[in-house]
């Protein structure tokens, strides 16, 4: 099954699917932000979306929030408003989807930072990093969570 990660924002929720084997991460274009129930609702719609698909493989069995924790670990405004999503996330999935999707909250301290960085080494202009930096931000979320599920795999 597929994951979907998600750079949740008050402005632009970026997001990010992988592939059906779960080996790589593409962007998905991003979505308006709002607050976390506005948010919840987007992704459950992108979720029902790809549910309809016969091929089990082609669905999405994992949803990825990015949790902007503080630099010293501890939540935030910012963070608390993840936490809330992914609740309601997991409510409305419960209702909506005939079968088990997995939410979990990543800390995704500096992604936004860390794609921001990227895209100027890519000489991309101002407007372009402002609209894309979120959705960059959920490859970076997904593709980490690909690489440490294949680094578990490798230490059994």
């Amino acid at each position: 099954m597929r994951i979907l990660a998600v750079d949740i924002g008050t402005v632009r929720t970026g997001l990010a699917i992988s592939d059906p084997l779960g080996l790589t991460a593409q962007p998905l274009p991003t979505v308006p932000g709002g607050s976390p129930k506005v948010n919840a609702r987007k992704i459950l719609e992108l979720v029902a979306k790809y549910a309809e698909e016969t091929d089990e493989k082609r669905r999405i069995g994992t949803v990825i929030l990015g949790n902007p924790v503080m630099l010293n670990g501890k939540p935030g405004e910012k963070s608390r408003d993840s936490e809330e999503c992914a609740r309601l996330l997991r409510e409305y999935l419960k209702q909506k989807i005939a079968y088990p999707v997995e939410v979990l909250l990543k800390d995704e301290r500096l992604t936004s930072v860390a794609a921001e960085r990227f895209m100027l080494q890519g000489d991309a202009r101002r407007n372009v990093r402002k609209e894309k930096k979120d959705q960059v931000a959920a490859q970076l979320i997904l593709e980490n969570y690909l690489e440490s599920r294949r680094n578990e795999k490798q230490d059994l």
